[in-house]
């Protein structure tokens, strides 16, 4: 499993940028970032401010994600101990966060594509576009219902 989502954050990593620079290449130079429900447009930004904001939004998740990585390796553990003092719930929660960096990253590549669809063409309905913006507050959920999970496990 470690693997497997190691392999996914990375993937979601290589993503994000193939996104951004995709999204990037094809702007104008102002980005419409807000829409209201019938697509019209209320609030833009230009490219460059999009492209730092989204390097620096990206880099913020994953730094943290990172740190918080690095300071539950520094816990001992023991295969008995309580919390996570216990090493297969330390193991699991480590995992945890590594895969919600790369369920974030995901979530960000959805938003990039979103926006560049959108700014794109005046051909895309923001109507058949919403499925976008719901898959990724959809995917933190059920991240959070396997924490939910790995916290309810019962170990020794």
């Amino acid at each position: 499993m470690e693997k497997f989502i190691g392999f996914f954050r990375n993937v979601t990593i290589a993503l994000f940028t193939g996104a951004l620079i995709w999204s990037y290449a094809f702007l104008a130079s102002q980005v419409n970032y807000r829409f209201d429900p019938a697509g019209d447009v209320l609030g833009t930004a230009s490219k460059d401010t999009y492209f730092f904001g989204a390097i620096i939004i990206f880099l913020f998740i994953n730094v943290i994600c990172v740190w918080f990585v690095k300071t539950l390796k520094k816990i001992s553990t023991t295969e008995d101990g309580t919390g996570l003092r216990n090493r297969s719930l330390k193991t699991d929660i480590i995992n945890w966060v590594k895969g919600f960096a790369g369920v974030l990253n995901l979530f960000l590549s959805l938003i990039l594509v979103f926006l560049g669809l959108m700014n794109m063409s005046a051909d895309y309905n923001i109507k058949t576009m919403g499925f976008y913006v719901y898959l990724g507050p959809l995917l933190i959920l059920i991240w959070f219902f396997y924490l939910a999970a790995i916290l309810g496990k019962r170990r020794n």
